[in-house]
């Protein structure tokens, strides 16, 4: 067991892990968790030379800088924390280190599935929030306003009775989706040698090209007419428990395989 997983040798790891994400992409998390104030800035800038007035930000403009900064740390945050395992000095250093491959895989699953959106979206948070309190131009904070409208969203809910997703089962599903969306450009990281996030890119649109081609065929050979008795017998309830089983399931099945290729990538990395 000791070769496959120790809990102080892997705690040893995650710290290296750690630190080393400090160095490579300490200054981008925190430029990412400042865009609100950049926003604030060019905002400012742009209502005084064109209108000579300071106009409040909009809301559908902190929600895009928001979208945009996970889309930047799921894209080039694995790249800058692991990329250089494929160069052959950075991945030889890293092979030598006193790790299984199990806690290295585990570290790195982590790292990328917890502690990056965990970081960025808590120094945005702290930004957004602080500018809506100081600065009155700043407005709403977007962080409290997304909050209130998904309350407000799950008591409508409860009151039609259409109550599919709890407000945990909603937080997980966003983990969940945030998964899905970073770990595709870990496991390229860790293949491609260059031009990793472009190819890992490329790489998924010829898979969703695929899917979308298998499930049009799908699609098409289905006799639909066998579901009419199905459908007519649909309550609320069965519903909400197959709505929520095909949304677990496709999770389970999608994060499963992307972690399972990571595991097996990391194992075999050679120099």
């Amino acid at each position: 067991m000791n070769n496959v997983f120790d809990i102080k040798r892997f705690g040893r790891y995650l710290a290296y892990d750690l630190n080393n994400a400090r160095n490579t992409f300490g200054v981008s998390a925190l430029t990412i968790g400042l865009l609100p104030l950049i926003l604030l800035f060019f905002n400012t800038l742009f209502g005084l030379v064109f209108t000579g007035s300071v106009p409040q930000v909009v809301l559908p403009a902190k929600m895009a800088i928001l979208a945009f900064s996970f889309i930047i740390v799921a894209i080039s945050g694995p790249v800058k924390l692991y990329g250089n395992l494929t160069e052959r000095k950075s991945g030889s250093d890293w092979l030598m280190i006193p790790a299984s491959s199990f806690e290295k895989f585990l570290s790195m699953a982590l790292m990328v599935c917890i502690v990056l959106p965990v970081i960025v979206f808590g120094l945005f948070s702290i930004c957004d929030l602080l500018l809506s309190w100081i600065v009155p131009v700043y407005g709403e904070s977007a962080v409290r306003q997304i909050g209130s409208g998904l309350s407000q969203f799950f008591m409508n809910s409860s009151d039609l009775g259409m109550v599919f997703f709890t407000p945990g089962g909603a937080a997980a599903g966003t983990w969940m989706s945030w998964c899905i969306g970073v770990l595709p450009f870990a496991l390229g990281a860790i293949i491609f040698k260059r031009g990793k996030a472009a190819k890992t890119i490329l790489c998924l649109m010829g898979i969703n090209m695929l899917l979308s081609l298998i499930a049009a065929i799908v699609f098409k050979s289905v006799d639909f007419s066998n579901f009419e008795a199905f459908f007519e017998n649909l309550t609320v309830e069965k519903a909400g428990f197959w709505v929520n089983f095909l949304i677990n399931a496709i999770y389970f099945v999608v994060v499963g395989g992307l972690l399972t290729a990571l595991y097996f990538r990391v194992r075999t990395i050679k120099h």
